[in-house]
């Protein structure tokens, strides 16, 4: 292990706001971690960027994670290739779908909840895995097909639409045969959503009145609502919706840089009007469920009816470049690092 090196993100402290590069410091010099009983040791390939680790750097006790302790590596989602293990079940160069760490190195095992060898399919890219199977993946089918219930003929809106997770929640929601209208930030992306995507519609909700525009994309309201942004846009749709309409909840990126209360919807008293139903869920909740609902999602890429975007950031210590573009807007799809070739 003398001739390895270990680069990695350090949070350092708690970020204000998207000051990522005040909270974050990236050593380039590190001890290789050694795997216990049971772990295996992972060189990295692909680091996955997902807005929710934002939650992860604040103080929060009240989320679905504990808080990252300060002066601890950043973790996140991951794709690498096993280089030492202590487990029979698994062999030096399998590759593997984990929870690891924002480093060239990492250990892992089951207890942080993903962990898996990966098949090897010449049909289905490596990036594959995080951009299309994986919890975004995940978390896109339930949201619409279990949660959500979108049936033939439905209308289903999708917020932060042309994200990793939402793009596949529309195409999902499309293949099981509703109509599909997305909430996004740029008239690019609008067009991505329409035109290759397969959106039937899409609001740019930075230059437009989404809820003008509601009433006469949906005039007669929206049956499934798929969030992952809640604060203003929330409120707004919430106020557009049909009878019985279903909220599915994966994601509140507005809310998570606040420290203090946040404020439920202005329009809540339509849950009540419209007899709607709110429910918040995670994927892990469904892993059970994922490999059932994977081989459905490469079996609707296999045939055309389901693609995605990839933006990829070479080079680990580029990371911050990679992860901004989750916050400011500027993604189409998936956004991941590429840590070696």
């Amino acid at each position: 292990m003398t001739d390895r090196n270990n680069r990695q993100w350090i949070l350092a402290r708690r970020p204000d706001g998207d000051d990522f590069e005040s909270a974050l410091e990236f050593h380039e010099t590190g001890e290789v971690p050694q795997p216990a009983d049971g772990q295996v040791l992972v060189r990295a390939d692909y680091l996955s960027m997902d807005a929710g680790t934002r939650m992860w750097m604040s103080p929060r006790e009240d989320a679905y994670q504990p808080p990252l302790p300060v002066g601890t590596p950043m973790s996140g989602m991951m794709i690498g290739e096993v280089v030492e293990t202590r487990r029979p079940d698994f062999a030096i160069g399998d590759k593997l779908r984990c929870f690891g760490q924002w480093a060239d190195y990492s250990t892992a095992d089951e207890s942080a909840g993903l962990f898996e060898k990966l098949p090897v399919e010449d049909d289905i890219p490596l990036p594959a895995y995080l951009a299309m199977g994986g919890p975004n993946g995940w978390t896109a089918y339930v949201g619409i097909a279990n949660v959500g219930e979108a049936k033939p003929g439905e209308t289903v809106l999708i917020s932060a639409a042309a994200g990793a997770t939402g793009s596949l929640a529309g195409q999902v929601a499309k293949n099981l045969g509703a109509r599909v209208i997305g909430l996004t930030s740029r008239d690019e992306k609008c067009r991505w959503l329409t035109e290759t995507a397969g959106f039937d519609a899409a609001i740019n909700y930075r230059t437009h009145d989404v809820g003008e525009e509601l009433k006469r994309l949906a005039p007669d309201g929206v049956d499934v609502f798929f969030d992952n942004v809640g604060g203003d846009i929330l409120d707004t749709v919430m106020g557009q919706l049909a009878m019985y309409a279903r909220i599915a909840i994966c994601g509140l990126v507005a809310h998570y840089a606040d420290d203090g209360k946040r404020p439920g919807p202005m329009n809540f008293d339509q849950v009540l009007m419209k007899r709607a139903t709110i429910k918040g869920f995670f994927s892990p909740d469904w892993f059970s469920e994922c490999e059932a609902i994977e081989a459905t999602l490469k079996q609707w890429y296999r045939t055309g009816k389901l693609t995605y975007n990839l933006e990829v950031v070479d080079g680990l210590e580029n990371t911050l470049k990679a992860y901004h573009r989750l916050f400011d807007g500027a993604n189409i799809g998936k956004v991941m690092v590429k840590v070696r070739d």
